[in-house]
């Protein structure tokens, strides 16, 4: 019912927009951890990724051969069930 009246009453939408900046989060700002220049720490798992690389790639996906990776992988979708 919660949805619903979301849906059916705009004004609540601003309404908790409302209360979540000017109340639930006024004092807080956020920080991130990692700057915008750090770069993944890829080295770390490099052994692992040469070693599983080659047996992954027939997993990679190829889009001009399949129309989407579930097609490639050989899974229907959706399913639909006869009793």
């Amino acid at each position: 019912m919660t949805i619903l009246d979301l849906v059916t009453q705009p004004a609540l939408v601003q309404q908790a927009w409302d209360y979540f900046r000017n109340v639930q989060t006024k004092d807080t700002k956020y920080e991130p951890l990692i700057r915008a220049q750090d770069q993944p720490a890829i080295w770390l798992n490099k052994a692992t990724m040469d070693k599983f690389r080659p047996e992954m790639k027939k997993y990679y996906y190829d889009p001009s051969r399949f129309k989407s990776y579930l097609e490639q992988i050989g899974i229907k979708y959706p399913t639909i069930r006869t009793s």
